[in-house]
């Protein structure tokens, strides 16, 4: 009896022993266990044989094997497929631009540009007086000389003729007296002090001396002077003659019962003038009278129909009988009234 019990505990475990020997030359053949060895040894511990993570009584190798879960795909818990990982090295690399098409490191030239570096073309610089304006026109350049100021913000165009050949005039010269007057508290006339004559704009209905109208304006007022009839209109003074209406110098005292808009108010030795359009006024119990030019007053502006003038090296504005000295006063170009007298005959 205990003979056949130790005979059947014998065939029992070479039984085992067989069954694990051949289970361990597949595990070996299919890549072995974590450890390299036919049986893994679990991290817990255990009995002679690991159970393996995926249940049953053969562990799962971690490297491989038919019952390993694999690690780039396959059935996972006998579903659907894991997607296998991109595999960074690759032979296939993505362009630098999209359709594969990868761009040059050298930039082409520019079809409608000369080339720069060594061709014989070369881009002409304009060394003319002109430039292109709209549609290829060319107009000149200003190159210098002085011309008329155009007012961008009005509609009135208005060419303003200025006499630029300066004439000489020995006739006259400064009266040598004036350095015994005071002018505002300065002694004599101000310093000469040169800048061109530009003429200043008075509006659309102002004119200078010689200008003709064939219609007289509606607003008009007739003055009688010294059975002279004057039509009078914003600082302009008409005389009719043969249907027509030609400026003239403002006669003195004459009197218009209002000042134009724009006029100036000036004070010399404490007393008060007023300048509009190269001619002076003084206030009168009917209006405001025209006066002569005070002498050593001081204007900002000087209308169109002046003249240059050179008296002893020096240069004047003649206008209507009355000399400008050109002067700078507080930093501003303006003029000052001068008086002439005639130059002696050498005996």
């Amino acid at each position: 009896m205990k003979t056949s019990i130790y005979i059947s505990m014998i065939l029992s475990f070479l039984l085992i022993v067989e069954t694990n020997f051949t289970m361990a030359q597949r595990f070996s053949h299919g890549g072995g266990g974590r450890s390299g060895g036919g049986f893994s040894r679990p991290a817990g511990g255990g009995g002679g044989v690991s159970r393996p993570a995926g249940g049953g009584n053969v562990s799962r190798p971690a490297g491989g094997g038919n019952y390993s879960r694999p690690s780039n795909g396959g059935n996972v818990n006998g579903g659907s497929f894991k997607a296998p990982n991109r595999t960074p090295s690759q032979n296939y690399q993505r362009p630098a631009n999209n359709n594969g098409y990868t761009k040059p490191n050298v930039r082409p030239a520019n079809p409608s540009t000369p080339n720069r570096g060594g061709s014989n073309i070369q881009k002409p610089t304009n060394n003319g007086n002109v430039r292109p304006a709209n549609g290829g026109n060319t107009r000149p350049v200003n190159n210098g000389n002085v011309g008329n100021k155009v007012n961008a913000g009005t509609n009135v165009n208005r060419n303003v003729n200025v006499n630029r050949n300066v004439n000489v005039n020995h006739n006259v010269h400064v009266n040598v007296h004036h350095s015994n007057f005071y002018y505002n508290g300065y002694r004599g006339y101000r310093p000469y002090y040169y800048h061109p004559y530009r003429p200043f704009y008075y509006g659309a209905y102002w004119h200078p001396v010689g200008f003709v109208l064939t219609t007289m304006v509606a607003t008009a007022v007739i003055i009688e002077l010294n059975s002279q009839k004057y039509y009078y209109n914003e600082g302009v003074y008409y005389v009719e003659k043969n249907n027509q209406y030609t400026v003239v110098e403002a006669p003195v005292n004459i009197t218009i019962t209002e000042m134009p808009d724009g006029f100036e108010t000036i004070t010399l030795n404490e007393k008060e003038y007023l300048y509009y359009g190269g001619v002076f006024y003084e206030k009168s119990e009917t209006g405001y009278t025209v006066i002569e030019a005070p002498d050593g007053i001081v204007v900002t502006n000087i209308p169109e129909g002046g003249e240059e003038q050179e008296i002893e090296g020096q240069v004047y504005v003649y206008l209507n009988g009355t000399y400008f000295q050109p002067i700078a006063q507080n930093g501003k170009d303006v003029y000052q009234v001068v008086k002439m007298e005639p130059v002696e005959e050498k005996k």
